[in-house]
């Protein structure tokens, strides 16, 4: 399997996709979207996961009760004639908020690394690259508070391996930190979602494993 550049392109439209279609009353199922590939001639075709949010648990110490967080979403590149997995990644990406009250507790900068301690074996430390962050161009402005606030979204990508992958998903207590360029968060085993890891084997058995 080689390692393939896949744009920040890519990257940019599942992010824009998710908040937009999650609401204000909690986060939709877990499902996967294919690239329209009918004007691509590459041979390429890729899968995402949408909606996979590794915890409720906030940067800022709370819990989440609205659609945002960081998510952790399952990406494969695969040849369409021969149905071989070409790249294999997790898109990352963090919804947060900006308060000019409050300032930004729940960013954590451009992200740069992820760990995952499986309980077997040594950490899987895997750079992210493309780390960047986006403000939305519009702002809501509270009257009582007084205060304007903005969203943020922080994206990149994270490549592995199919047995990286494996590791992961059959960890016997998994538990993540994941580190920004302006600060870390390390979610517990308690502390993952229950859905977090069904979600990424779903993922692997339908579009890595065949």
């Amino acid at each position: 399997m080689r390692k393939i550049d896949l744009g920040s392109i890519v990257a940019l439209a599942f992010v824009i996709a998710t908040p937009a279609q999650a609401g204000l009353f909690g986060l939709p199922k877990f499902k996967v979207e294919q690239s329209d590939d009918r004007f691509s001639a590459d041979g390429l075709t890729t899968y995402s996961g949408l909606y996979n949010r590794i915890s409720k648990k906030s940067l800022a110490g709370g819990v989440h009760i609205d659609d945002k967080g960081v998510f952790i979403e399952p990406f494969a590149v695969k040849n369409r004639a021969s149905g071989a997995v070409v790249a294999l990644s997790f898109f990352i990406h963090n919804e947060a908020d900006y308060s000019t009250n409050y300032g930004s507790p729940l960013t954590l900068g451009a992200p740069q690394r992820i760990t995952f301690i499986t309980g077997e074996g040594g950490p899987i430390a895997l750079a992210i690259k493309r780390g960047d962050s986006k403000w939305s161009s519009a702002t809501t402005y509270n009257s009582i508070t007084r205060s304007a606030s903005a969203a943020v979204t922080e994206t990149g990508f994270a490549d592995l391996t199919a047995e990286q992958y494996q590791r992961i998903v059959n960890a016997t207590a998994l538990a993540v930190r994941i580190e920004g360029t302006e600060r870390s968060m390390t979610y517990e085993t308690r502390d993952i979602a229950k859905t977090f890891v069904p979600n990424l084997k779903t993922f692997y058995e339908q579009y890595v494993a065949k």
